[in-house]
């Protein structure tokens, strides 16, 4: 296969789930949810994502088979979510010809959470994506469909910040162990959890992968909170898209997203206007999504997710092409 110019036709997209085990850290499992160019069966039916609508991904269809190397895209969800939140993102990027691997987080997601790595250990979501990258590359499936050269990374919230993270930008240890000694001395959290939880800044040191040339983040945070300072956020080395929206009260603008961008060398900041919070980033909810968890379905008065999304993935789909040099 060689690099060629993608077509400015869209993809039927497919959706796959992996996991594979990582050796070195006791047999964690890590999983992937792979969105990608497919080629399904005529007349086959959508895949129904839980809670979620106007999607259009076709469950464990072929790749298609066109000769091309892709762009891969890796994304880190927020806190306690999943990959498949985020299931709109990767469709709209696979439509256009990219690999879109939706990590779900080692006992930092939905289906199996712990504070013990959604607070303390959260160094582990940049690890998880170098540990992702380098699997995916090797794949016999998937290795040969990659560029090397041209791998960006998204994420929303947590996973924004895990996106600045693997780019370069570096916590400042004293104000890590700070944030790590806030909960390890919250005695809301359970005791034997506490118990487990460590004051060491080491593991937050060299996470930057070089593979990686391009972080696309969304509502990143909490980025002070986790001790990523001036200096910190002034080793970026690669570009940045920051977008948020001017209403989102989980990681204000001001202290999160806009202080970022201040700081990171080459980084552009986008804020949506009006009433447009959070979890605008989230995939379209179905009704029982809305009737079950309105304040992540349900938006202010006069904001359309639906057109916000067509306008964010529009926003990544360039940003990419031209951070990762894709021609079409």
């Amino acid at each position: 296969m060689a690099q060629a110019a993608l077509p400015t036709a869209l993809y039927p997209v497919g959706m796959t789930q992996l996991e594979f085990v990582d050796p070195a850290e006791g047999g964690r499992p890590l999983d992937l949810m792979m969105i990608y160019p497919a080629a399904p069966a005529v007349g086959s039916a959508s895949f129904k994502v839980f809670l979620a609508t106007n999607l259009h991904l076709h469950k464990d269809a072929p790749i298609v088979s066109d000769g091309l190397k892709r762009p891969l895209v890796m994304f880190s969800h927020g806190a306690g979510g999943n990959g498949s939140v985020y299931a709109w993102f990767g469709e709209y990027l696979a439509s256009h010809g990219y690999l879109v691997a939706m990590v779900y987080h080692y006992r930092a997601n939905t289906f199996d959470s712990s504070a013990l790595y959604v607070r303390n250990r959260i160094w582990q979501r940049p690890r998880d994506i170098s540990l992702d990258i380098s699997y995916l590359l090797q794949n016999k499936v998937w290795g040969p469909h990659i560029d090397p050269n041209q791998i960006g990374v998204a994420g929303h919230s947590q996973g924004g910040f895990t996106a600045l993270w693997i780019g370069g930008a570096q916590v400042n240890p004293d104000l890590f162990v700070a944030y790590q000694r806030g909960w390890k001395n919250n005695a809301i959290v359970p005791a034997y959890l506490r118990d487990q939880m460590s004051l060491d800044a080491g593991p937050t040191r060299a996470l930057r992968d070089d593979r990686v040339k391009a972080a696309f983040a969304m509502a990143p945070g909490d980025i002070q909170g986790f001790g990523m300072d001036a200096a910190g956020l002034g080793q970026m080395a690669i570009p940045a898209y920051l977008i948020v929206g001017a209403g989102d009260t989980t990681t204000p603008p001001e202290d999160n997203a806009a202080f970022a961008a201040k700081y990171i060398p080459q980084a552009q900041l986008d804020v949506l206007p009006g009433q447009v919070n959070h979890e605008i980033f989230d995939n379209e909810c179905d009704q029982i999504g809305r009737d079950n968890y309105p304040e992540a379905c349900n938006d202010a008065p006069g904001v359309d997710r639906a057109k916000l999304h067509e306008y964010i993935g529009n926003a990544a789909l360039k940003f990419f092409d031209r951070t990762l040099g894709v021609r079409r």
